[in-house]
């Protein structure tokens, strides 16, 4: 063996050494990512199989089961409502929907971590609702830029405006608003909003509703397309406060000429008379318990000038793994009650609702499968629901149950890390949901004798 091939060959050796001491490591996540094993000799040794009935029914506590539903339309995902008709529950959101000829608004608040980032999914359930029920605009826009505020249904611009976060340190959860963000604006600050024509029901609107609160006294001067510019005074004062704008508008500008870091905006809701209005409230990586530290005392500061009819819980996309116990799981759920706890008393009118985790998939030695764990939360999600007395619906059975994602993705519905849908993606499952709400509505007015 002459020098030049010895030395190849012991650098081949070292380079299949460390790759079988790196099938050692653990795998590990960063916020929705998470690594996959380093498995060389996977095709020799693969994994065995487990049995299926040991994993196709997670243990968790015996829920109760919601009243049986008279109509089941044929292929529809239907919501199980928890709530034995006290508030929290369903009936409220259904009978807003029956009666929404009659006029009046219909407020919808739908968290979520990165599924739903830059209005994918609500931006086209948004447009269906209102295309059914009346409805315009995007509804909430946050006051300054932040990862995953950018949407294709409003333009929006910024000047000498900074987001806190609460992904970000220093932050204040006192002062978060639903958003869990406050914004800090030096004078002369502006805020320029514009309509899009992404969809047809947010290329204008004819409310706007601008969301604040200020330590000191504040100018606020409005200006827009069919607007005459306007000047507006705000004394201090310990609480949110909202400045109001009615006219058909497509274009709307703030402008903040004393603004100091006493004064915290939140965001501008963006809505018409009446109708349908939703509100995408997302934070990437977010597990979805810490909406608990927002202050019960805000969310009825905002419930006297937004209250909301329905409000969205999504999450678990940055909890669930392969790993997961069902202790861990039950861990979670716990706390999340908090949260269910605290918009009971925030917003104690609105009906509300956990979505479960949608499919997620990984690649493994047998190709690409669903996550182990997803099944496993999405049944704590509904022993979850259940405990706390509020609706719940199975989005990852809407989806088309284990692997649906990978069908996703190869359809070019979801991006390739077989997690997150792309609008076409998010398009398909609005409108499924939006066919589950229908017949929610429809069960609701059986119940009624409508």
């Amino acid at each position: 063996m002459n020098n030049s091939t010895g030395k190849t060959f012991l650098l081949t050796l070292g380079v299949v050494v460390v790759l079988l001491l790196m099938g050692l490591l653990p795998t590990f996540s960063i916020n929705d990512l998470e690594s996959r094993p380093v498995k060389m000799l996977a095709d020799l040794f693969p994994e065995e199989e487990e049995d299926s009935a040991a994993v196709a029914a997670p243990v968790v506590a015996e829920v109760k089961k919601p009243a049986p539903p008279k109509y089941r339309p044929a292929g529809v995902v239907l919501f199980d409502d928890f709530s034995e008709g006290k508030p929290g529950g369903m009936n409220h959101f259904w009978s807003k929907l029956l009666n929404a000829k009659k006029g009046g608004r219909i407020n919808i608040a739908y968290f979520g971590d990165s599924f739903i980032e830059s209005d994918i999914l609500t931006c086209d359930l948004r447009e269906v609702l209102q295309a059914k029920y009346g409805g315009s605009g995007p509804g909430w826009v946050d006051c300054g830029n932040g990862v995953g505020t950018n949407k294709p249904t409003i333009s929006a611009r910024f000047k000498n405006i900074k987001e806190n976060c609460i992904l970000k340190k220093p932050f204040d959860v006192n002062l978060e608003a639903l958003n869990q963000r406050y914004y800090h604006a030096s004078a002369g600050a502006t805020m320029n909003l514009s309509a899009t024509k992404y969809k047809p029901h947010v290329a204008s609107w004819e409310r706007a509703t601008l969301f604040f609160a200020t330590d000191a006294k504040l100018t606020v001067r409005t200006s827009g397309d069919s607007l005459t510019t306007g000047e507006h005074q705000f004394e201090p004062k310990g609480e949110i406060q909202i400045l109001e704008t009615k006219a058909h508008m497509t274009k709307l500008n703030y402008t903040f000429p004393n603004a100091t870091t006493k004064t915290r905006l939140y965001g501008v809701a963006l809505d018409g008379a009446k109708g349908v209005a939703l509100d995408n409230y997302s934070m990437r990586g977010t597990p979805g318990f810490m909406l608990s530290k927002i202050p019960v005392k805000t969310m009825k500061e905002i419930n006297k000038y937004r209250p909301y009819d329905l409000i969205i819980l999504q999450f678990g996309l940055n909890v669930v793994n392969d790993k997961a116990t069902d202790a861990q799981c039950r861990a979670y759920i716990n706390r999340m009650k908090s949260v269910i706890e605290a918009f009971k008393q925030g917003f104690p009118q609105a009906s509300i609702v956990v979505f479960s985790v949608p499919d997620r998939v990984q690649r493994s030695a047998g190709g690409f499968h669903t996550l182990k764990g997803v099944e496993k939360l999405v049944g704590f999600q509904r022993v979850l629901a259940s405990e706390c007395g509020v609706g719940y619906l199975n989005v990852h059975e809407i989806m088309g149950g284990n692997d649906s994602m990978k069908k996703y993705v190869e359809e070019g519905l979801a991006a390739k890390d077989y997690t997150h849908l792309n609008y076409k993606g998010g398009k398909v499952l609005a409108e499924k949901i939006f066919q589950s709400m229908l017949a929610g509505v429809e069960n609701y007015r059986r119940e009624q004798g409508h």
